[in-house]
């Protein structure tokens, strides 16, 4: 625990550095003429109440497990960590911020690629504790924020229910959510953020606000980031009848070199263009090896997926089908790496089709065949997340592009980074090169050039407008944050 307890300070929850303004009457021409005297109000220290926050500093054994993060290759020292247990505790955090003038970074699942959930020399406030959820008559429930994906699956899959939420299981929903969130059920429910129907949020002067309808500031927390506008605490989603079975279907290539892969790629898009929505593909170049990932859920798609993999089979060393499984079973196949790891990821564009990167294609894929340790990835998005319905309500900007890229890298020891992101930012470098200027907030990276508008188009001014109002001090920031 901090040193700081209840005994130390004033049990009078404060309001938070907000300025006020007294007339002084002490000089009738000072009064006359109009002119102000400006207070500003001291801050005070919050009631730090154990039910409800803990605050740690960095002799604490609790901080040194609170401040690992997923990505192994970028670990922070904040000076303290606020671990919050309900949105009580994380309005006493946001006011500990004022009292010690600390900026505030936001932390659930701790999966940012660029480590924008810490900080070397501000407060981190960690939700990860808060995991209740509740059901409501209409089968929507309120998560906490702190839950993890594989919590959320094991909370809606026995009540056969989903939300087009991702895959990865110590993956954070509200970091997920915030940034737009796609997975296996987009095509056909939207982003996850389009299920969002309600938040709790903690503002930069820790005032609390409950947002539902057509509010601003909730159609702001769709698609427009984490850590941009306060803390939210609460979210309340729409959830839909779970499928009775997942398939996945595999096509695997090996010891492929430039021309082959290229071609494969570019028979990929024009086939996983002619998908069901009920059908997601991602093509997963690995080095040499090559794997198209198709996956179906719903009888009535089945021969037009099956079509889609038996032309990919013609072209490709190997093919699988899977047996139609049980979801939550087939879900855990996708969970992936639970335990941080070493690795540089980054969205790789997002595209119309292949006619956007075939003039710089042919260097991505010979600079990953060459690079052991490299991967790129693109998915299909797409289907009804272009909904014009869905748009209105929402702020995430790239609707009309299906294809979503990802560039990946992994290693296992710290000499092996240097040449990995090396070959990286130099794939980086060609696709900006070539046009490619559209990226996913979800996937950020650090060396974005104009990353606001690449992240948030035509909707930035709106988003500015909303940080003016929620946070004018800017104290909720990090590297990436939107600016005003």
């Amino acid at each position: 625990m901090s040193k700081y307890s209840r005994r130390d300070f004033s049990k009078l929850i404060v309001l938070g550095g907000i300025g006020y303004t007294i007339w002084s009457c002490a000089d009738d021409k000072t009064a006359q003429k109009g002119k102000a005297t400006e207070e500003v109000a001291t801050p005070k220290m919050p009631e730090l109440l154990p039910e409800n926050i803990k605050i740690y500093e960095k002799a604490n054994a609790e901080y040194q497990e609170l401040a690992i993060r997923f990505n192994k290759r970028i670990q922070q020292a904040p000076t303290f960590i606020a671990q919050c247990f309900n949105t009580e505790g994380v309005v006493a955090a946001m006011k500990f911020s004022i009292f010690k003038d600390l900026k505030v970074v936001v932390k659930s699942g701790g999966h940012s690629f660029e480590g924008f959930s810490s900080t070397n020399d501000g407060l981190v406030i960690d939700v990860s504790a808060m995991k209740k959820m509740q059901w409501n008559a209409d089968h929507s429930i309120v998560v906490e924020t702190g839950c993890v994906l594989k919590e959320l699956y094991n909370e809606l899959l026995p009540k056969q229910r989903i939300i087009p939420s991702g895959s990865c299981a110590t993956v954070g929903i509200g970091g997920l959510t915030l940034g737009g969130g796609y997975g296996f059920f987009s095509r056909k429910y939207g982003l996850t953020c389009d299920s969002l129907e309600a938040i709790t949020l903690v503002d930069g002067n820790g005032n609390v606000h409950k947002e539902t309808g057509k509010s601003a500031i909730l159609k702001a927390c769709k698609g427009g980031g984490n850590g941009n506008f306060g803390v939210i605490t609460k979210m309340e989603f729409r959830t839909y009848q779970a499928p009775k079975y997942f398939q996945a279907f595999r096509c695997k290539s090996y010891k492929l070199d430039t021309a082959s892969a290229k071609n494969l790629l570019k028979t990929w898009f024009e086939l996983a263009g002619t998908l069901p929505k009920s059908s997601f593909s991602a093509f997963v170049l690995n080095g040499k090896t090559l794997t198209i990932l198709i996956t179906n859920y719903d009888d009535r798609a089945e021969a037009a997926v099956l079509k889609v993999y038996n032309a990919l089979k013609k072209i490709s060393n190997k093919g699988t089908i899977g047996s139609k499984r049980a979801l939550p079973k087939a879900l855990k196949t996708f969970y992936g790496v639970q335990h941080p790891l070493y690795f540089k990821n980054a969205c790789a564009g997002l595209y119309k089709d292949f006619s956007e990167i075939e003039g710089c294609i042919d260097d991505i894929i010979k600079k990953v065949i060459t690079t052991s340790g490299l991967i790129y990835q693109v998915n299909t998005v797409g289907g009804n997340v272009n909904s014009k319905s869905l748009e209105k309500r929402s702020v995430f900007p790239h609707r009309n592009l299906p294809f979503w890229s990802e560039l990946q890298s992994y290693w296992e020891k710290p000499t092996q980074e240097e040449r990995l992101v090396t070959a990286f930012q130099e794939i980086q470098q060609r696709f900006y090169d070539h046009g490619i200027r559209k990226h996913y907030r979800n996937y950020p990276d650090i060396n974005f050039k104009d990353w606001q508008k690449a992240y948030y188009g035509k909707y930035l001014p709106e988003l500015q407008e909303i940080k003016k109002q929620l946070d004018p001090d800017n104290r909720i920031q990090h590297p990436q944050s939107i600016k005003v």
